[in-house]
């Protein structure tokens, strides 16, 4: 008795305090931490390891992997990817790939734990992030304003990358956009001033990627709970993008065409050719020599064709399976604020994995943002259907 006593009093700290905090720290880390090694860790210690220990110490919350069905379409992408580095020729043993898909596993778990105990402090924990997010866009908005070196905003600290940052910043934008659209007046200051800094900040990136991600997500909005203030977002869109055009006739959204895509996709085609059912293997080597460019490409710079790459056409089979189920579940549900949210964010991850990352099983870093975080989130709207302990 005093053993479950202690086991009951343990979880119910982890999943009251420990959780919460690794989920913000997961979320707003790339921010603040300052290096991505130190992230990874962060994210290890903050929220991977209490999940595990929650459930080691109530064996019970296993019963979520029989009922939340996507995360047994999450095991079972997983499980062939892992059995394709049988075929993949590379060093890589079976038993070292497998740490990230488990890292993966273990935020969709933490996920559904958290909002299956409490729900209101997962959103809360969400929403500090989003407004971290909005602080750290103006730092790096003025810093990079008085450095005027020119050129597009790299991101500081763990983000370095115009559009790797570009990821990160763009699903916290359009976190304020659902919540924009959730309000009861189109003039609610909150998300509308948490708007102004992240719009900015994506548009001195000059990364195309996330902004037609965030037409998709605006797309999709339109389609599941159109509400007339939209027109207000697609005049506002249409002109800043001209608006911006004219004044950055050198550094517009249009200047860098195609950015070598369709050769690139082109290559990892003709790679595959003889291997179309069953890929090259998670963990065989990308190298695209592109016409053009001096180095060979180690990405497909299309997460699609990334699974394609690897998985062949049954991986790619069990991927789309994924993210079917996904979008027919919050379509089904799209009356839910919370679901509204996690589906529009899982559209802007799909609608920038078109044209950017091959990294789909990868440690935590900015692709996570447009996977496998927005797929957390959706996982977490599901039926409260873990057992009482």
């Amino acid at each position: 008795m005093t053993l479950f006593f202690n086991r009951q009093t343990v979880s119910h700290f982890i999943l009251n305090y420990c959780l919460p905090l690794g989920w913000f720290a997961t979320l707003s880390g790339m921010f603040w931490i300052g290096d991505r090694s130190v992230y990874h860790q962060l994210y290890y210690l903050s929220l991977a390891t209490p999940t595990l220990l929650v459930v080691l110490l109530q064996p019970g919350c296993l019963a979520l992997l029989r009922q939340v069905r996507l995360l047994q379409l999450f095991l079972l992408f997983a499980a062939y990817m892992l059995l394709s580095v049988t075929w993949a020729g590379s060093d890589d043993s079976w038993l070292s790939m497998s740490k990230r898909p488990l890292y993966i596993g273990v935020l969709l778990v933490a996920a559904v734990l958290l909002a299956e105990h409490n729900q209101p402090r997962l959103e809360r924990m969400t929403e500090w992030s989003a407004w971290v997010a909005v602080l750290c866009a103006l730092a790096s908005i003025t810093y990079y304003l008085y450095r005027d070196e020119g050129g597009r905003l790299p991101g500081y600290g763990a983000l370095y990358n115009p559009l790797l940052s570009a990821h990160v910043f763009g699903f916290f934008c359009v976190y304020w956009l659902v919540r924009w659209h959730q309000q009861p007046s189109p003039w609610a200051w909150r998300p509308l001033l948490a708007l102004a800094p992240l719009g900015l900040f994506l548009l001195l990136t000059g990364s195309r990627t996330p902004l037609v991600a965030i037409a998709a997500s605006l797309l999709w909005l339109t389609l599941v709970q159109w509400r007339k203030r939209l027109w207000l977002l697609y005049g506002a869109a249409l002109a800043i993008a001209l608006l911006w055009q004219v004044l950055q006739p050198t550094h517009g959204l249009l200047d860098r065409g195609l950015s070598y895509r369709p050769a690139i996709w082109l290559e990892v085609l003709r790679q595959l050719d003889g291997h179309w059912w069953f890929g090259l293997g998670l963990s065989h080597p990308q190298v695209f020599a592109v016409p053009g460019l001096e180095q060979p490409l180690a990405d497909t710079h299309n997460i699609e064709l990334g699974v394609l790459f690897s998985g062949g056409l049954i991986g790619l089979g069990l991927w789309m399976a994924l993210y079917t189920y996904a979008l027919r579940h919050a379509w089904q549900q799209r009356q839910r604020n919370d679901v509204l949210l996690a589906s529009t964010l899982v559209v802007f991850g799909l609608a920038a994995g078109l044209t950017e990352g091959s990294a789909f099983f990868s440690r935590p870093k900015e692709h996570w943002f447009l996977l496998w975080i927005p797929l957390a989130l959706l996982a977490a709207t599901h039926p409260r259907t873990l057992p009482r302990q």
